[in-house]
Protein backbone atom coordinates (compact mmCIF):
# COMPACT_ATOMS: atom_id res chain seq x y z
CA UNK A 1 0.00 0.00 0.00
CA UNK A 2 1.28 3.48 -1.01
CA UNK A 3 1.74 6.17 1.55
CA UNK A 4 0.07 9.57 1.08
CA UNK A 5 3.43 11.06 0.05
CA UNK A 6 3.95 8.35 -2.54
CA UNK A 7 0.48 8.99 -3.91
CA UNK A 8 1.17 12.71 -3.97
CA UNK A 9 4.44 12.17 -5.83
CA UNK A 10 2.77 9.80 -8.23
CA UNK A 11 -0.10 12.20 -8.80
CA UNK A 12 2.28 15.12 -9.28
CA UNK A 13 4.40 13.18 -11.70
CA UNK A 14 1.26 12.13 -13.58
CA UNK A 15 0.07 15.70 -13.88
CA UNK A 16 3.44 16.82 -15.14
CA UNK A 17 3.55 14.00 -17.71
CA UNK A 18 0.05 14.76 -18.91
CA UNK A 19 0.93 18.45 -19.17
CA UNK A 20 4.02 17.74 -21.24
CA UNK A 21 2.02 15.44 -23.48
CA UNK A 22 -0.66 18.07 -24.06
CA UNK A 23 1.96 20.72 -24.70
CA UNK A 24 3.77 18.51 -27.21
CA UNK A 25 0.47 17.77 -28.98
CA UNK A 26 -0.34 21.48 -29.10
CA UNK A 27 3.09 22.27 -30.55
CA UNK A 28 2.77 19.55 -33.19
CA UNK A 29 -0.72 20.84 -34.13
CA UNK A 30 0.57 24.40 -34.37
CA UNK A 31 3.47 23.23 -36.53
CA UNK A 32 1.14 21.37 -38.88
CA UNK A 33 -1.21 24.38 -39.02
CA UNK A 34 1.74 26.62 -39.82
CA UNK A 35 2.78 24.34 -42.65
CA UNK A 36 -0.75 24.35 -44.04
CA UNK A 37 -0.87 28.12 -43.88
CA UNK A 38 2.45 28.31 -45.69
CA UNK A 39 1.15 25.96 -48.38
CA UNK A 40 -1.91 28.20 -48.84
CA UNK A 41 0.04 31.44 -48.83
CA UNK A 42 2.50 30.36 -51.50
CA UNK A 43 -0.10 30.05 -54.32
CA UNK A 44 -2.05 33.01 -52.99
CA UNK A 45 1.08 35.14 -53.02
CA UNK A 46 1.93 33.95 -56.54
CA UNK A 47 -1.62 34.73 -57.67
CA UNK A 48 -1.46 38.21 -56.18
CA UNK A 49 1.93 38.72 -57.81
CA UNK A 50 0.56 37.63 -61.19
CA UNK A 51 -2.44 39.96 -60.81
CA UNK A 52 -0.06 42.79 -59.98
CA UNK A 53 2.14 42.05 -62.98
CA UNK A 54 -0.89 41.86 -65.27
CA UNK A 55 -2.29 45.07 -63.83
CA UNK A 56 0.97 46.93 -64.27
CA UNK A 57 1.70 45.40 -67.67
CA UNK A 58 -1.75 46.26 -69.01
CA UNK A 59 -0.94 49.92 -68.45
CA UNK A 60 1.82 49.69 -71.07
CA UNK A 61 0.39 47.29 -73.67
CA UNK A 62 -3.05 45.97 -74.61
CA UNK A 63 -1.58 42.56 -75.47
CA UNK A 64 -2.01 41.15 -71.97
CA UNK A 65 -5.71 41.97 -71.79
CA UNK A 66 -6.25 40.75 -75.35
CA UNK A 67 -4.47 37.47 -74.54
CA UNK A 68 -6.63 36.91 -71.46
CA UNK A 69 -9.79 37.69 -73.44
CA UNK A 70 -8.84 35.28 -76.20
CA UNK A 71 -8.00 32.58 -73.67
CA UNK A 72 -11.27 33.00 -71.80
CA UNK A 73 -13.40 33.06 -74.92
CA UNK A 74 -11.48 30.13 -76.38
CA UNK A 75 -12.45 28.00 -73.38
CA UNK A 76 -16.13 28.73 -74.00
CA UNK A 77 -16.33 28.25 -77.77
CA UNK A 78 -17.19 25.10 -79.67
CA UNK A 79 -14.52 22.72 -80.85
CA UNK A 80 -13.66 21.93 -84.45
CA UNK A 81 -15.95 18.90 -84.65
CA UNK A 82 -18.93 21.05 -83.71
CA UNK A 83 -18.29 23.39 -86.64
CA UNK A 84 -18.76 20.58 -89.13
CA UNK A 85 -22.38 20.22 -88.04
CA UNK A 86 -23.07 23.68 -89.45
CA UNK A 87 -22.68 22.49 -93.03
CA UNK A 88 -25.97 21.21 -94.36
CA UNK A 89 -26.93 19.20 -97.39
CA UNK A 90 -27.22 21.20 -100.59
CA UNK A 91 -24.55 23.76 -99.63
CA UNK A 92 -21.01 23.63 -100.98
CA UNK A 93 -18.26 25.20 -98.89
CA UNK A 94 -14.85 26.09 -100.30
CA UNK A 95 -12.38 26.96 -97.54
CA UNK A 96 -9.18 28.91 -97.06
CA UNK A 97 -9.07 30.57 -100.46
CA UNK A 98 -6.28 33.15 -100.72
CA UNK A 99 -7.82 36.42 -101.89
CA UNK A 100 -4.61 38.41 -102.43
CA UNK A 101 -1.58 37.25 -104.39
CA UNK A 102 1.40 37.44 -102.08
CA UNK A 103 -0.96 38.65 -99.35
CA UNK A 104 -0.83 38.14 -95.62
CA UNK A 105 -1.19 34.70 -94.05
CA UNK A 106 -4.66 35.70 -92.87
CA UNK A 107 -5.82 36.98 -96.27
CA UNK A 108 -8.12 34.00 -96.77
CA UNK A 109 -11.83 33.48 -97.22
CA UNK A 110 -14.48 30.75 -97.23
CA UNK A 111 -17.22 30.56 -99.86
CA UNK A 112 -20.69 29.07 -99.35
CA UNK A 113 -23.12 28.57 -102.23
CA UNK A 114 -26.11 26.41 -103.13
CA UNK A 115 -24.77 23.30 -104.86
CA UNK A 116 -27.64 23.14 -107.34
CA UNK A 117 -27.60 26.83 -108.31
CA UNK A 118 -28.10 27.35 -112.04
CA UNK A 119 -28.14 31.15 -112.28
CA UNK A 120 -25.98 33.95 -110.86
CA UNK A 121 -26.86 34.74 -107.22
CA UNK A 122 -26.39 37.82 -105.03
CA UNK A 123 -23.08 37.79 -103.17
CA UNK A 124 -22.66 38.70 -99.50
CA UNK A 125 -19.15 39.54 -98.28
CA UNK A 126 -19.19 39.09 -94.50
CA UNK A 127 -16.59 40.63 -92.15
CA UNK A 128 -16.52 38.90 -88.77
CA UNK A 129 -16.52 40.66 -85.42
CA UNK A 130 -14.31 40.41 -82.34
CA UNK A 131 -13.26 43.90 -81.32
CA UNK A 132 -10.67 44.03 -84.16
CA UNK A 133 -8.53 41.69 -82.00
CA UNK A 134 -10.36 38.35 -82.08
CA UNK A 135 -12.55 36.19 -84.28
CA UNK A 136 -12.32 34.09 -87.40
CA UNK A 137 -14.19 33.60 -90.66
CA UNK A 138 -15.46 30.23 -89.40
CA UNK A 139 -17.29 31.93 -86.51
CA UNK A 140 -20.20 32.71 -88.82
CA UNK A 141 -20.28 29.33 -90.58
CA UNK A 142 -23.79 28.44 -89.41
CA UNK A 143 -25.12 31.89 -90.34
CA UNK A 144 -23.44 31.72 -93.74
CA UNK A 145 -25.16 28.39 -94.39
CA UNK A 146 -28.55 29.85 -93.47
CA UNK A 147 -28.05 32.76 -95.85
CA UNK A 148 -26.75 30.49 -98.59
CA UNK A 149 -29.73 28.15 -98.25
CA UNK A 150 -31.91 31.16 -99.04
CA UNK A 151 -30.30 31.75 -102.40
CA UNK A 152 -27.04 33.63 -101.84
CA UNK A 153 -23.34 33.16 -102.27
CA UNK A 154 -21.74 34.02 -98.92
CA UNK A 155 -18.06 34.92 -98.68
CA UNK A 156 -16.67 35.00 -95.14
CA UNK A 157 -13.27 36.66 -94.93
CA UNK A 158 -10.40 36.73 -92.47
CA UNK A 159 -8.29 39.83 -91.87
CA UNK A 160 -5.22 40.76 -89.85
CA UNK A 161 -6.00 41.19 -86.15
CA UNK A 162 -4.81 43.86 -83.76
CA UNK A 163 -2.63 44.60 -81.92
CA UNK A 164 -0.19 42.75 -84.20
CA UNK A 165 -1.62 44.66 -87.16
CA UNK A 166 -3.30 48.03 -86.89
CA UNK A 167 -5.64 50.24 -88.90
CA UNK A 168 -6.15 50.59 -91.85
CA UNK A 169 -4.99 47.09 -92.89
CA UNK A 170 -8.39 45.34 -92.38
CA UNK A 171 -10.10 47.92 -94.62
CA UNK A 172 -7.42 47.43 -97.28
CA UNK A 173 -7.92 43.66 -97.03
CA UNK A 174 -11.68 44.01 -97.43
CA UNK A 175 -11.02 45.97 -100.62
CA UNK A 176 -8.71 43.14 -101.74
CA UNK A 177 -11.38 40.55 -100.98
CA UNK A 178 -13.78 42.50 -103.20
CA UNK A 179 -11.17 42.34 -105.98
CA UNK A 180 -11.11 38.56 -105.68
CA UNK A 181 -14.92 38.40 -105.69
CA UNK A 182 -15.09 40.67 -108.73
CA UNK A 183 -12.75 38.41 -110.67
CA UNK A 184 -13.68 34.93 -109.43
CA UNK A 185 -17.08 34.72 -107.79
CA UNK A 186 -18.80 33.73 -111.03
CA UNK A 187 -17.07 30.35 -110.61
CA UNK A 188 -19.27 29.81 -107.56
CA UNK A 189 -22.53 30.97 -109.15
CA UNK A 190 -22.10 34.49 -107.77
CA UNK A 191 -23.01 37.71 -109.58
CA UNK A 192 -20.21 40.31 -109.20
CA UNK A 193 -22.70 43.07 -110.01
CA UNK A 194 -24.91 42.09 -107.07
CA UNK A 195 -22.63 42.62 -104.09
CA UNK A 196 -23.68 43.23 -100.48
CA UNK A 197 -21.25 44.20 -97.72
CA UNK A 198 -22.10 42.72 -94.33
CA UNK A 199 -20.54 42.38 -90.91
CA UNK A 200 -21.15 42.07 -87.20
CA UNK A 201 -19.71 44.12 -84.34
CA UNK A 202 -16.20 45.36 -85.31
CA UNK A 203 -16.75 43.67 -88.66
CA UNK A 204 -19.77 45.89 -89.22
CA UNK A 205 -17.53 48.91 -88.66
CA UNK A 206 -15.03 47.61 -91.22
CA UNK A 207 -17.77 46.75 -93.72
CA UNK A 208 -19.48 50.13 -93.31
CA UNK A 209 -16.21 52.04 -93.67
CA UNK A 210 -15.45 50.04 -96.81
CA UNK A 211 -18.87 51.00 -98.18
CA UNK A 212 -18.06 54.64 -97.43
CA UNK A 213 -14.67 54.24 -99.11
CA UNK A 214 -16.31 52.88 -102.27
CA UNK A 215 -18.86 55.70 -102.48
CA UNK A 216 -16.95 58.69 -101.08
CA UNK A 217 -14.04 59.71 -103.37
CA UNK A 218 -12.69 62.09 -100.74
CA UNK A 219 -12.34 59.26 -98.23
CA UNK A 220 -10.67 56.99 -100.80
CA UNK A 221 -8.18 59.75 -101.60
CA UNK A 222 -7.58 60.46 -97.91
CA UNK A 223 -6.88 56.77 -97.24
CA UNK A 224 -4.89 56.39 -100.48
CA UNK A 225 -6.91 53.30 -101.44
CA UNK A 226 -8.16 52.66 -104.94
CA UNK A 227 -11.67 51.11 -104.79
CA UNK A 228 -11.74 47.66 -106.35
CA UNK A 229 -15.35 47.77 -107.53
CA UNK A 230 -17.66 50.44 -108.86
CA UNK A 231 -20.21 51.98 -106.47
CA UNK A 232 -23.14 50.57 -108.46
CA UNK A 233 -21.85 47.02 -107.90
CA UNK A 234 -22.49 47.41 -104.17
CA UNK A 235 -26.22 46.97 -103.87
CA UNK A 236 -26.44 47.35 -100.11
CA UNK A 237 -24.99 46.81 -96.66
CA UNK A 238 -26.17 44.57 -93.82
CA UNK A 239 -24.81 45.91 -90.55
CA UNK A 240 -25.25 44.03 -87.26
CA UNK A 241 -24.47 45.50 -83.83
CA UNK A 242 -21.54 47.65 -84.87
CA UNK A 243 -19.71 50.81 -83.68
CA UNK A 244 -19.85 53.65 -86.19
CA UNK A 245 -18.65 56.76 -84.31
CA UNK A 246 -15.27 55.93 -82.82
CA UNK A 247 -14.88 59.23 -80.99
CA UNK A 248 -17.91 58.50 -78.83
CA UNK A 249 -18.09 54.70 -78.74
CA UNK A 250 -16.24 54.31 -75.42
CA UNK A 251 -18.99 56.31 -73.70
CA UNK A 252 -21.47 53.52 -74.53
CA UNK A 253 -19.92 51.44 -71.78
CA UNK A 254 -19.25 48.49 -74.05
CA UNK A 255 -16.76 46.20 -72.24
CA UNK A 256 -13.05 46.55 -73.05
CA UNK A 257 -13.68 49.18 -75.73
CA UNK A 258 -10.64 51.21 -74.70
CA UNK A 259 -8.45 48.10 -75.03
CA UNK A 260 -9.97 47.35 -78.44
CA UNK A 261 -9.36 50.84 -79.78
CA UNK A 262 -5.89 51.02 -78.26
CA UNK A 263 -5.11 47.76 -80.07
CA UNK A 264 -6.65 48.78 -83.41
CA UNK A 265 -5.19 52.29 -83.58
CA UNK A 266 -1.88 51.35 -81.97
CA UNK A 267 -2.18 54.28 -79.56
CA UNK A 268 -3.13 54.18 -75.88
CA UNK A 269 -4.39 57.75 -76.20
CA UNK A 270 -6.48 56.70 -79.19
CA UNK A 271 -8.57 59.87 -78.88
CA UNK A 272 -5.66 61.75 -80.44
CA UNK A 273 -5.37 59.43 -83.43
CA UNK A 274 -5.66 61.60 -86.57
CA UNK A 275 -7.50 58.80 -88.42
CA UNK A 276 -10.36 58.49 -85.94
CA UNK A 277 -12.76 60.58 -88.03
CA UNK A 278 -12.11 58.61 -91.22
CA UNK A 279 -12.85 55.43 -89.25
CA UNK A 280 -16.23 56.80 -88.16
CA UNK A 281 -18.85 55.91 -90.77
CA UNK A 282 -21.28 58.48 -89.42
CA UNK A 283 -18.79 61.16 -90.49
CA UNK A 284 -17.94 59.66 -93.89
CA UNK A 285 -21.26 58.46 -95.32
CA UNK A 286 -22.60 60.51 -98.22
CA UNK A 287 -25.80 60.42 -100.23
CA UNK A 288 -24.11 57.81 -102.44
CA UNK A 289 -23.80 55.35 -99.54
CA UNK A 290 -25.52 52.04 -100.46
CA UNK A 291 -29.01 51.18 -99.17
CA UNK A 292 -28.57 49.73 -95.70
CA UNK A 293 -30.17 47.30 -93.30
CA UNK A 294 -29.07 48.14 -89.75
CA UNK A 295 -29.94 46.10 -86.66
CA UNK A 296 -28.90 45.78 -83.03
CA UNK A 297 -30.38 44.35 -79.84
CA UNK A 298 -32.33 46.41 -77.33
CA UNK A 299 -29.89 45.40 -74.56
CA UNK A 300 -26.71 46.04 -76.55
CA UNK A 301 -24.67 49.11 -75.43
CA UNK A 302 -23.71 49.73 -79.07
CA UNK A 303 -27.31 50.12 -80.25
CA UNK A 304 -27.09 53.89 -79.80
CA UNK A 305 -24.36 53.88 -82.44
CA UNK A 306 -26.57 51.93 -84.87
CA UNK A 307 -29.41 54.39 -84.30
CA UNK A 308 -27.05 57.31 -84.95
CA UNK A 309 -25.84 55.78 -88.22
CA UNK A 310 -29.41 55.13 -89.36
CA UNK A 311 -30.34 58.75 -88.64
CA UNK A 312 -27.29 60.04 -90.53
CA UNK A 313 -28.09 57.89 -93.57
CA UNK A 314 -31.74 58.92 -93.56
CA UNK A 315 -30.73 62.59 -93.47
CA UNK A 316 -28.51 61.90 -96.49
CA UNK A 317 -31.48 60.40 -98.30
CA UNK A 318 -30.07 56.85 -98.23
CA UNK A 319 -32.65 54.06 -98.17
CA UNK A 320 -32.38 52.66 -94.66
CA UNK A 321 -34.18 49.81 -92.92
CA UNK A 322 -33.77 49.21 -89.20
CA UNK A 323 -34.58 46.54 -86.64
CA UNK A 324 -33.93 47.56 -83.02
CA UNK A 325 -36.66 45.73 -80.98
CA UNK A 326 -37.29 48.83 -78.91
CA UNK A 327 -40.78 47.70 -77.92
CA UNK A 328 -39.76 44.12 -77.13
CA UNK A 329 -39.80 42.86 -73.54
CA UNK A 330 -37.06 40.37 -74.35
CA UNK A 331 -33.51 41.53 -73.63
CA UNK A 332 -31.45 41.10 -76.78
CA UNK A 333 -27.73 41.60 -76.27
CA UNK A 334 -24.73 42.02 -78.51
CA UNK A 335 -24.77 39.85 -81.67
CA UNK A 336 -28.24 38.55 -80.78
CA UNK A 337 -28.71 37.51 -84.42
CA UNK A 338 -26.49 34.46 -84.09
CA UNK A 339 -28.82 32.73 -81.65
CA UNK A 340 -30.84 31.21 -84.45
CA UNK A 341 -33.15 29.41 -82.02
CA UNK A 342 -34.61 32.74 -80.95
CA UNK A 343 -37.55 34.45 -82.61
CA UNK A 344 -35.63 37.74 -82.81
CA UNK A 345 -32.75 36.13 -84.71
CA UNK A 346 -35.13 34.50 -87.16
CA UNK A 347 -36.85 37.85 -87.66
CA UNK A 348 -33.50 39.50 -88.42
CA UNK A 349 -32.55 36.72 -90.82
CA UNK A 350 -35.83 37.03 -92.70
CA UNK A 351 -35.55 40.83 -92.80
CA UNK A 352 -32.01 40.53 -94.21
CA UNK A 353 -33.14 38.19 -96.97
CA UNK A 354 -36.06 40.45 -97.87
CA UNK A 355 -33.71 43.46 -97.95
CA UNK A 356 -31.37 41.71 -100.38
CA UNK A 357 -34.24 40.64 -102.59
CA UNK A 358 -35.57 44.21 -102.67
CA UNK A 359 -32.23 45.81 -103.58
CA UNK A 360 -30.47 43.27 -105.78
CA UNK A 361 -29.87 44.32 -109.36
CA UNK A 362 -32.85 43.86 -111.65
CA UNK A 363 -35.48 44.87 -109.09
Amino acid sequence: MQTKQEKKDADGTGVKSAGRSALEHKNRHASRTGLKRKRYWIPISLLLLMIGVVGIGSQFTPRITVFLLKTGIGLMTTNESDKESFISEGITRVTDVAYADGGRRNSTLDIYYPSAATEPLPVILWVHGGGWVMGDKEDIADYAVQLSKRGHVVVSMNYALAPNTTYPVPVMQTNQALTYIRDHVSQYQGDPNNLFLAGNSAGAQIASQTAALLTNPNLAKQMNIRPSVEPEQIRGTLLFCGPYHLRTVESTGFPFMRTFLWSYTGSKAYENDPHLDEMSTVLQATAAFPPSFITSGNDDPLTVQSIELAEVLERQGVTTETLFFQSSSEKLGHDYQFNLKSEAAQQALQASVQFIQAHKKGN
